[in-house]
């Protein structure tokens, strides 16, 4: 009786020991896959339907979409970099949605002076949104963010683009 409850106590141990590590790896590989879109995304050649890069040394490039809660999220957020901005950075918004619909949702959630491009995110690389792609007067991705920022994060897009 006293062997069964030792071999029932290092099994529940093992088992134990199992399941931190598997958890841990899993939570190891999402952190560090989270990163690999941005990182695959930098020094890749964006083209845009209508969209000429070299009117502006750099043009920070918003793939969002109308119906990307994390993009409505982060609106407040584009406002205010619409709004600081002034002129010294082309900021144009990409979207999956027909051009009248992206339109209206880009002039009233974040500003009227954005512009905005009707196309499928994947042509320029993009798998989720909201991606910020700051893009240099090549078409060349300089840097990239994917997904909603915490404060750090948009303060680096801040530093970067003002």
């Amino acid at each position: 009786m006293k062997r069964l409850e030792t071999i029932a106590n290092i099994s529940v141990i093992v088992a134990a020991i199992v399941l931190v590590v598997f958890l841990g790896q899993m939570e190891w590989q999402r952190h560090h896959e989270s990163a690999a879109p941005r990182k695959a995304l930098i020094g890749q050649t964006v083209t845009l339907p209508g969209v000429q890069f070299t009117a502006q040394s750099r043009t920070l490039v918003l793939a969002i979409s109308t119906t990307c809660h994390f993009c409505n999220d982060s609106a407040p957020f584009y406002k205010d970099l619409a709004a600081k901005s002034q002129g010294r950075l082309r900021i144009v918004a990409v979207l999956p949605q027909p051009l009248s619909e992206s339109q209206a949702y880009v002039r009233n959630a974040i500003a009227p002076s954005v512009e905005v491009v009707q196309s499928r995110l994947d042509s320029i690389g993009v798998s989720g949104t909201p991606t910020l792609l700051l893009v240099d007067s090549n078409g060349k991705v300089q840097q990239a963010w994917v997904g909603k920022l915490d404060d750090q994060g948009q303060r680096q897009v801040q530093s970067y683009v003002m």
